[in-house]
C-alpha cells in the first residue's frame, strides 16, 4: 500500500511537470538539477523505441531550467561520484554534446543488450568503481586487468567507443539510433521556428505542433533541446515565452 501511494505521488508530480510545456506556466517548473533531470527522463519515450534505449537526457536540456551552467555541471559531477548517473559523449564532433543516464537504467539496458556476455558483465564492475566518462587503455589493462581481446569485445558490444589513440569513451549500446532521431527531430523543430514570419514563435504554440513520424522523441523533448543548446533565445512576453531563432541559423536548412 505504501509503495502504491508513493507511485501515485510520483505520477502526480510527473503530470504537473508535463503541463509546463503545454500551459507555459511558471508554476511547478523544475528549478534545480535534480528535478529537471527527473522531468526530462520522464518525457523520454522509451515505449516508442520499444525499450531498445534507456531514458537519455542531454546535459544542455537541463540548462533550459537552471540558468547557472556551473551549478548544473557541479551537481551532475556530484551525482556521478555518488553512482547515481553516468555521463556519455554523444557524436563524433568536437562540440560538447554530453548525455546523462541514470546508472540503474544504464545497468538494466546493458544487461538486456549484452546478456550472458562475460566481458561486459565484468566491465560493469569497472563502471561502478570508476565514474569517469572515458577510460585510458593503460588503466583498463593495468588497474582493472582487462585484456586486449576484452577491450575489443566491449567496443563490439557498444559499451566502449574509440576516443583517440589509447583511450575510449564510455558508451550506450544502440546509441546510434538515438543520435539519428535526435538530430532529425531537432532539425524538424527548428524548421517550425524558421518558417514563421519573424523567425519566432510562442513556446506554448510550438509544443502543440506535431513532428514527422520519424521524430520519435516528441516535440517537448526537442523544445528543451533547442532552448538549452541556445539555438533559440527564450524571451518572456505578456502573452507567454517567445522562442526566437538565433541569427546565425536563419539561413540554415
Amino acid at each position: 500500500r505504501k509503495r502504491a501511494l508513493l507511485s501515485d505521488i510520483c505520477e502526480m508530480k510527473r503530470r504537473k511537470l508535463n503541463t509546463y510545456g503545454e500551459s507555459n506556466s511558471v508554476k511547478d517548473v523544475p528549478t534545480n538539477t535534480d528535478s529537471a533531470l527527473q522531468f526530462l527522463a520522464s518525457i523520454f519515450p522509451v515505449d516508442k523505441f520499444e525499450r531498445r534505449l534507456p531514458p537519455i537526457v542531454m546535459r544542455h536540456q537541463i540548462y533550459a531550467f537552471v540558468k547557472s551552467r556551473t551549478e548544473v555541471d557541479k551537481h551532475l559531477n556530484e551525482l556521478r561520484k555518488k553512482n547515481e548517473i553516468r555521463l556519455f559523449k554523444i557524436g563524433q564532433n568536437d562540440d560538447d554534446q554530453i548525455a546523462v543516464v541514470y546508472l540503474k537504467d544504464y545497468k538494466e539496458h546493458v544487461e538486456k543488450c549484452c546478456s550472458n556476455n562475460e566481458a561486459v558483465a565484468n566491465f560493469m564492475n569497472v563502471v561502478y568503481d570508476c565514474p569517469d566518462i572515458s577510460f585510458s587503455r593503460n588503466v583498463l589493462l593495468k588497474d582493472y586487468f582487462l585484456r586486449e581481446e576484452n577491450i575489443t569485445e566491449l567496443i563490439q558490444q557498444g559499451v566502449l567507443c574509440a576516443r583517440d589513440v589509447g583511450s575510449y569513451w564510455l558508451s550506450i549500446p544502440r546509441v546510434g539510433e538515438f543520435v539519428k532521431t535526435f538530430l532529425y527531430g531537432r532539425r524538424a523543430t527548428l524548421q517550425y521556428v524558421r518558417r514563421t514570419k519573424y523567425k519566432e514563435i510562442l513556446q506554448s504554440e510550438l509544443v502543440q505542433r506535431k513532428l514527422p513520424r520519424k521524430c520519435l522523441l516528441g516535440i517537448l523533448y526537442h523544445v528543451y533541446d533547442i532552448i538549452g543548446n541556445e539555438l533559440v533565445t527564450r524571451i518572456e512576453s505578456p502573452t507567454g515565452a517567445v522562442l526566437r531563432l538565433q541569427p546565425e541559423l536563419l539561413q540554415n536548412r
